[in-house]
C-alpha cells in the first residue's frame, strides 16, 4: 500500500501522471483483472482509507499475469496472498517509479533545473549528503528531519509551512520532483490514515 500512497501524492502534485492510468470504476477494473487469469477478484472497500481494493485470491500467479493485473487494475490497489504480494508490489513499483522519474525530469526541465540534478546511485552515493544537496537546490533546508533517516519527511513539516503539501508549494514540488528524477526514495512519516491526500 505504501507505493499506492506515494502514487496518490505524485498525482496530486502532477496530475499528468494520471494520464498513464485509465479512469475506470472498481467493477470494471475487477473484471479486467479477472480476465488476466489470476483467479477470482473481490472488491473490498477500506472505509478508513476511503479506497477500493481489488483482492485476488490465487496463490499461483505467473509473472506475465502479474504484469497484466498491474495494468488492468489501473490505479486501484491490488491485494494478493502473502506469497504473491511482494512480486506484484515489485511490478507496480517499477512502473510507478518510471512514471514519476519521467515526470520529475519534465518538471525540472520546465523549471530550468534539469542540468543541476544531483546524481544518485543507490549503495554508492551517501544518502544524507544527497539529501542536503537536494534541499539546497530546492530551498528546503528547514525540512524537518525524521528519526527514520534521510529518506523520510515528517508530515508536520509542510503543515508548519502553512501550505498544502500536495499542491501549490513550489519548494515541496521541487523536493519531490528532484528525488523522483534521481531515483532517491523519499516518503512521508505519519499515521497511515493520514497518508491519503485530502480532496
Amino acid at each position: 500500500m505504501a507505493a499506492f500512497f506515494m502514487f496518490l501524492a505524485a498525482a496530486q502534485l502532477s496530475p499528468a501522471i494520471l494520464d498513464a492510468y485509465e479512469n475506470i470504476t472498481p467493477q470494471v477494473a475487477s473484471r479486467r483483472v479477472a480476465a488476466c487469469g489470476a483467479g477470482a477478484v473481490v472488491i473490498r472497500t477500506d472505509a478508513v482509507l476511503d479506497v477500493d481494493i481489488l483482492v485476488v485470491t490465487a496463490a499461483a500467479v505467473s509473472d506475465a499475469q502479474l504484469i497484466c493485473v498491474e495494468k488492468a487494475a489501473s490505479f486501484y490497489p491490488v491485494e494478493f496472498p502473502p506469497s504473491v504480494q511482494p512480486r506484484f508490489d515489485a511490478v507496480r513499483e517499477a512502473r510507478s517509479t518510471a512514471l514519476m522519474a519521467a515526470e520529475g525530469r519534465k518538471w525540472l526541465k520546465d523549471h530550468g533545473l534539469l542540468d543541476r540534478l544531483p546524481t544518485y546511485r543507490p549503495g554508492v552515493t551517501d544518502d544524507e549528503m544527497f539529501r542536503r544537496e537536494v534541499e539546497q537546490l530546492c530551498g528546503t533546508q528547514e525540512a524537518r528531519r525524521s528519526t527514520d533517516g534521510p529518506h523520510a519527511i515528517d508530515r508536520e513539516w509542510p503543515r508548519q509551512r502553512g501550505t498544502d503539501a500536495w499542491s501549490g508549494d513550489e519548494s515541496m514540488a521541487c523536493l519531490l520532483n528532484v528525488t523522483w528524477a534521481a531515483g532517491f526514495k523519499l516518503g512521508f512519516i505519519g499515521r497511515e490514515q493520514d497518508e491519503v491526500p485530502r480532496k
